[in-house]
């Protein structure tokens, strides 16, 4: 099993180099963040707007600590999985919720090392945005990941989230195109629950944890291989793409969906005179086949 590769200013550039290669084979990437906690409290009957309007609020106030990316390919291998720790955060000035550092100070995460040693976040998704667009058909997963996406929107974008929902699920789409959520899913697997979290599902599927929980490159880890052991066996999969956990949209209307197949046939044609590059082992298990969207093509985004 591979350790995770915690990212530094001592080693980021080397670590950034590594990563862009790891995606060249593994176009998977499972995600987890440590942030300073919710700054709004959201009832359980809160509607779809008022729920985004909490996270916009928090979202656009307060800075990332840590982002855990593990990229992994069709058949569930993982390719490596990296803690990036950022340096922006200052506990004695930033927008913070006291509970939630610490939470994360008792489960061991060492907030002034981070300041003092870690990177800003700027130059990181300046440069990772720069390494994902040179890589299409990029699947992302998360748990519960309404924050976690969020947060990475706003930082490859560099822009701070739009005002409503519907706005904010046409920039998911453009931005990262395919994105499932472990919590969906796990509603969706026959004999596992939407109800549990992810250490709870981890042990349904009697998988055992790498590193530390709440670190982010150990959640992201497990997020990877908890989403390739349900994968498979999740009904419907297909019809979990974009929906977000207690978030409540979809990125792709079946419009959207059959337009963009359509053009992407037609692109796929245009370029059969062109050199290819070698095709990828077939996938051990059912994963979904991504859809590449081209920028141009954003349509209606359905909201239920």
């Amino acid at each position: 099993m591979k350790m995770t590769r915690e990212v530094w200013s001592s080693n980021r550039d080397q670590e950034m180099k590594s990563m862009e290669l790891c995606l060249r084979n593994h176009r998977y990437i499972a995600l987890d963040s440590e942030f300073p906690g919710c700054l709004r409290e959201t009832s359980k009957d809160a509607t779809d707007e008022e729920r985004y309007d909490d996270m916009r609020f928090t979202v656009d106030r307060t800075k990332l600590i840590q982002l855990g990316l593990t990229l992994f390919d069709g058949n569930g291998r993982i390719g490596g999985t990296w803690e990036i720790n950022f340096s922006d955060f200052n506990e004695l000035e930033d927008e913070k919720n006291e509970k939630s550092i610490a939470f994360l100070k008792s489960n061991g995460l060492n907030l002034e090392r981070i300041r003092e040693h870690g990177i800003g976040a700027e130059g990181f998704f300046s440069d990772l945005g720069w390494i994902l667009n040179r890589t299409k058909n990029i699947t992302w997963v998360a748990f519960h990941g309404s924050y976690d996406i969020a947060y990475l929107v706003k930082s490859l974008t560099g822009e701070a989230l739009p005002a409503t929902a519907e706005r904010y699920a046409t920039c998911v789409e453009r931005t990262l195109s395919s994105v499932f959520d472990l919590k969906v899913m796990a509603g969706r697997c026959l004999g596992l629950s939407s109800r549990i979290g992810l250490e709870g599902l981890a042990n349904e599927l009697r998988l055992s944890r790498v590193g530390t929980a709440h670190h982010a490159g150990s959640d992201s880890e497990l997020t990877a291989r908890v989403f390739a052991k349900i994968a498979p066996n999740c009904r419907n999969l297909e019809e979990s793409e974009g929906f977000i956990y207690g978030l409540g949209y979809r990125v792709f209307s079946d419009r959207v969906r059959k337009e963009a197949v359509m053009m992407t046939s037609h692109h796929h044609m245009m370029m059969t005179r062109l050199p290819q590059p070698p095709p990828f082992p077939k996938p051990m298990f059912a994963f979904p086949q991504p859809v590449f969207v081209p920028s141009f093509v954003y349509g209606r985004v359905s909201l239920y």
